[in-house]
């Protein structure tokens, strides 16, 4: 089950219902289910911008509706 968080200047984030999203102004870092850092990021009018990510996470972007996809999906226990 995914949930869309509204994040600075129009863009949108997509995710798993157990990530969770914290920011700073225009900055922002994914925390997976594990509390594992998954990506740090950034955005502004025009950019996304991934400062850190680890390397198994896929993500998605669509600049047209500035939607950021995280496809991953985490594994069920």
């Amino acid at each position: 089950m995914n949930k869309s968080q509204t994040l600075l200047n129009g863009w949108t984030l997509i995710a798993h219902k157990s990530y969770k999203l914290y920011s700073n102004e225009n900055s922002y870092v994914l925390i997976d289910q594990d509390g594992v850092l998954s990506m740090q990021f950034t955005v502004t009018e025009q950019e996304f911008e991934i400062i850190h990510s680890e390397y198994d996470l896929r993500v998605k972007m669509i600049p047209a509706f500035k939607t950021i996809k995280v496809l991953n999906v985490p594994e069920e226990v």
